[in-house]
């Protein structure tokens, strides 16, 4: 019996990657008049919403880690201009994909 694991395929990574890069932009446009918390609050549910939808569960260690490290970055006013949205989600993409083929790996070669 095959495992079920979560996948995302290239048209979901590249509209997550634009919405990350879109909220990212936004919260750049915002810090003028100190309002990028509000872009923050709404990325943050977007993208926990939509790594759930997907089965990607972002509580792990790691995955928490990269969400607070990411989180601490766009609270400080003239940090949050680095795309650090944009970082979380393609490092959390990454570590998906790089599971999915570990796991692969480990199936072929019968470990």
């Amino acid at each position: 019996m095959k495992n079920h694991s979560p996948e995302l395929k290239s048209h979901t990574i590249a509209l997550m990657v634009g919405t990350a890069l879109f909220f990212d932009a936004l919260q750049w446009l915002l810090s003028f008049v100190f309002m990028h918390w509000l872009a923050t609050i709404f990325a943050y549910m977007t993208f926990g919403l939509w790594f759930y939808l997907k089965g990607i569960k972002l509580m792990t260690p790691k995955r928490l880690s990269i969400i607070g490290g990411s989180f601490i970055l766009e609270i400080i006013p003239f940090i949050a201009v680095f795309p650090a949205i944009t970082a979380m989600v393609v490092i959390t993409i990454l570590d998906v994909k790089a599971k999915k083929i570990i796991s692969a790996t480990e199936e072929k070669l019968g470990i």
